[in-house]
């Protein structure tokens, strides 16, 4: 709990991830029944969805008062003791992200943010400190806080398995309360494309499954939007031109046909099973406008201000070599081109069509596997990778060749929960994640995500994957915050289950079904039925 003494800076455990210093005055404050909440105008923006949330942890009205500018020197902000006051001063001295706060018996509680995600943390930090304290009054104190990684997030696998919209918003909210700012939704893979898009021409993609296994685009945008509202970057995926095979399923005009093809037709390697239709034939141009045009009205309906366009896992150039016509494109490209070479350039294309469109565009790591280390083509470097080597040090490849990085490194990263009976699967270590690991210093790590994959569990439910996930999660998210680490990793989870986030708010009503598992016949189109339990361990290339 709660250190005693006076004026040394000390580690705060009142509430996770924990301040980076905290200078303890002693005692500790009650708000008054009349205590307001008084806000300038950008963080008045920035901590609306806290206010509910604030006002049920103190259980007191705390009215809003906007405050004019966010000038210290104001007089508008000389406020009532016992008032909580957030301002928005970008004159302080702290990364992105930073926040101050005091709280006394004369000035009440005094946070500023140096940006409106500051406001927004350093609010969120009195609101743990409320739940924490059982109405026995806040720790009296200044501190300053700030995250020590730009990017920190996770990332689900939606495209295996369907989660419930009720989960996913209150996954939104636990990343924010844990001070995660990003959230990858992996919306597509071989056995399912679980975005229901209004545009007619790609009705037909989402309707290969029960109505209520896929999400309508305004669900999607929802998500996206409650996000933004909490700090928190929802970035949906859509994988091409690999771990297509419900794309082609649906238009199998999209496969390869000529000699050689079952080369990239066959997604077997990677999911253990014969999976047809696995690549997108891209040199036909009628498939490469097709595949932009889908692209093009999946950014437009979700509106998200990043899409990440998968880019994984295509064979590697020594089985693409039987393919006749994919080696003949490369080299109508390039005398010198592989086939890898021919995937990447019209990967490149997809990164310029949405880059013109105002997107910020991401893809995983892949070509440079794939091409057998050789890379006669590279992936525009406007792109941002996220880079899942087996190991951390795989990333200085990307850093190295000037690539922007969200790093999740398969061996430490990466949750994808075992069959209930058993069998592949693999859990993060989290007492080394918690205890031992640093994050890189590379300028160029932009940031980590923890991978959420469920090759191995698609029927299981929400709950099944969150008692695998949650610890990880919150573990990967204190190290990326930076602050002090607890005496072993058993006394900060202990700590994380003693202060769960708050229940976010309603999702507005769109009748979109909660319930997080219904059965669903695996070998049907687009089914959700374990593909790979028992099977042999994975090859190296498997995020499984």
């Amino acid at each position: 709990m709660f250190p005693s003494g006076r004026g040394k800076t000390r580690r705060m455990d009142e509430w996770v991830p924990g301040p980076r210093s905290w200078r303890p005055a002693g005692g500790r404050l009650r708000l008054p029944g009349d205590a307001r909440l008084v806000l300038d105008e950008a963080a008045a923006q920035a901590v609306r969805p806290l206010e509910p949330e604030l006002r049920a942890a103190t259980g007191l009205p705390l009215p809003r008062v906007c405050a004019g500018p966010a000038d210290s020197r104001d007089p508008a902000l000389r406020v009532p003791a016992g008032d909580i006051v957030v301002r928005h001063d970008p004159a302080l001295d702290l990364p992105a992200g930073g926040y101050t706060l005091a709280i006394g018996e004369r000035a009440g509680v005094q946070v500023a943010g140096v940006d409106p995600a500051g406001a927004f943390y350093g609010l969120q930090s009195v609101l743990k400190l409320c739940r924490a304290a059982a109405g026995q009054g806040l720790p009296r104190g200044a501190g300053r806080d700030w995250p020590g990684v730009p990017v920190r997030g996770a990332m689900l696998d939606l495209g295996r398995r369907y989660w419930s919209p009720a989960y996913l918003r209150r996954f939104i909210r636990r990343l924010a309360w844990l001070g995660g700012n990003r959230l990858q939704l992996h919306l597509t893979d071989w056995n399912a494309f679980r975005v229901r898009l209004a545009d007619p021409r790609f009705a037909g993609l989402a309707a290969q499954l029960p109505a209520d296994r896929s999400y309508p685009a305004g669900v999607l945008r929802e998500l996206i939007a409650y996000g933004r509202e909490l700090h928190v970057a929802v970035v949906p995926e859509i994988d091409l031109p690999a771990h297509a095979t419900a794309i082609t399923r649906h238009h199998p005009g999209l496969r390869f046909t000529g000699p050689g093809a079952e080369a990239a037709n066959d997604g077997v390697a990677f999911t253990k099973r014969p999976t047809d239709g696995w690549t997108i034939d891209i040199t036909r141009p009628e498939n490469r406008a097709w595949v932009r045009e889908l692209l093009a009205a999946f950014a437009t309906e979700l509106d998200a201000p990043t899409v990440h366009i998968g880019g994984d896992e295509w064979q590697e150039d020594a089985e693409l070599a039987r393919c006749a016509d994919l080696v003949a494109y490369a080299q109508s490209l390039n005398p010198a081109y592989r086939p890898t070479d021919a995937l990447v350039c019209f990967v490149n294309e997809l990164v310029a069509l949405l880059r013109d469109r105002g997107r910020e565009v991401e893809l995983w790591s892949w070509w440079e596997v794939a091409g057998g280390g050789e890379c006669r083509a590279w992936i525009d470097r406007d792109a941002r990778i996220t880079a899942w080597p087996r190991e951390a040090d795989g990333i200085k490849f990307f850093t190295d060749h000037g690539y922007r990085v969200v790093a999740s490194p398969m061996a430490t990263h990466y949750v994808t929960p075992p069959a209930p009976g058993g069998g592949p699967g693999r859990v993060p270590d989290v007492r080394w994640l918690y205890e031992r690991w640093e994050p890189a210093r590379d300028s160029g790590v932009e940031g980590y995500q923890l991978g959420v994959w469920a090759d191995h569990a698609m029927g299981e439910s929400d709950a099944y994957f969150d008692g695998h996930l949650r610890r990880p999660l919150a573990v990967v998210l204190d190290r990326l915050w930076g602050g002090p680490r607890r005496a072993g990793v058993e006394e900060f989870l202990d700590a994380i289950e003693a202060l769960p986030e708050p229940a976010p708010g309603a999702a507005p009503d769109r009748g979109q079904p909660g319930a997080d598992r219904r059965p669903v016949d695996p070998s049907g189109p687009g089914g959700v039925g374990p593909s790979s339990a028992g099977a042999a361990g994975p090859p190296a290339e498997d995020r499984g």
